[in-house]
């Protein structure tokens, strides 16, 4: 169960798709039974019945939280707790967060909720996360747990729609580059890369760019007339419009939050057959610099966005990271903690 802040439908939040209807596709395709809740949904009407509990971002200020973890130890469940974002900590890295930063929490609320998920990380003798820098952050705030890193995927039922589709191999303007941004969050990373996006679609006014979300663009680059903005869009649309573009760029301000976040644009870029130019995450680094652009300065980003991709290498880029999606598409790492002392 997820505590989302869509409650009633937690399939529009990304984060829950990515970590709990994902995930529990694959467990169900092992012959497993999994079914995926909000927190609002759960805590109101309990279920017993299953073996294993996957908390994913667990709030002890969640009401009936301490009762309900009761109940399942006194039942011999196991219990599990699941990261995506590091969203624990004391109040030092509650004020660094980019809620904070972005006005999206009061520095106050920032520090309870930091210290609400800190305390329900401690309840918890097993975890998973979505990269290994988090993993490392978990465990520093709760060395007892045992703690396994299971990456972000794409299941086989978006997988097996594009390929039979051949999404990826889509032809595109080789000039277009979009850049997609599914929260606010974002109005942090922009920055990095604004003034080499601008200095390029200046000098290259066959270039063009997408900017898609609600993410803050400087005045001077939205005044372009190569540039485009749009409302965010649905998941399942987001591979269909990603086929516009042939470059997409994640760029992300140097942060120990940032550090700990996952290669889910890179997924997404995938699917689509976009290359990726990002900033150089760990979890990017480790899919591997021959399938993403990672770029360290800004240089690099006027350099990378300056070139055109010939059409065979981008082609033979994108069957590439096709194949990795396929290749990654698994919960093992997940399972193992099935067995864990």
């Amino acid at each position: 169960m997820s505590e989302t802040g869509r409650g009633d439908n937690p399939l529009q939040d990304p984060s829950v798709r990515y970590r709990c209807y994902h995930p529990a596709e694959l467990l169900v395709a092992e012959g497993h039974f999994a079914s995926v809740y909000s927190a609002k949904q759960f805590y109101a009407d309990p279920n017993f019945d299953y073996d294993f509990y996957i908390f994913h971002r667990p709030s002890a200020a969640r009401e009936g939280f301490t009762a309900v973890m009761e109940r399942l130890r006194s039942r011999g469940k196991t219990l599990i707790a699941d990261y995506d974002d590091l969203i624990f900590g004391d109040e030092d890295v509650a004020l660094q967060s980019a809620a904070v930063k972005n006005g999206t929490l009061s520095p106050d609320r920032a520090v309870a909720a930091f210290a609400s998920n800190l305390a329900g990380l401690r309840e918890f003798d097993r975890a998973v996360t979505s990269t290994v820098p988090l993993k490392q952050r978990l465990a520093e705030s709760n060395p007892g747990a045992t703690v396994v890193v299971q990456p972000n995927v794409i299941p086989p039922s978006i997988l097996d729609v594009h390929a039979d589709l051949e999404t990826y191999l889509v032809p595109r303007p080789h000039t277009a580059i979009g850049y997609f941004a599914g929260t606010k969050s974002h109005d942090q990373d922009f920055p990095i890369v604004a003034d080499a996006l601008h200095r390029v679609l200046m000098e290259r006014p066959d270039l063009t760019l997408m900017i898609v979300g609600p993410v803050a663009v400087p005045q001077a680059l939205a005044a372009l007339p190569n540039v485009t903005t749009a409302p965010v869009v649905n998941f399942l649309r987001l591979p269909g419009l990603m086929t516009m573009c042939s470059t997409v760029i994640a760029p992300l301000e140097v942060s120990v939050f940032n550090e700990c976040k996952s290669r889910v644009k890179f997924l997404e870029a995938a699917l689509s057959g976009a290359r990726l130019l990002a900033s150089p995450i760990p979890d990017m680094q480790d899919v591997g610099s021959g399938r993403i652009g990672l770029m360290e300065t800004r240089d690099d980003w006027y350099e990378a966005l300056s070139e055109t991709p010939d059409y065979m290498s981008r082609k033979a880029q994108a069957i590439d990271n096709f194949a990795f999606l396929r290749n990654t598409c698994t919960v093992d790492a997940l399972t193992t903690l099935w067995g864990a002392a």
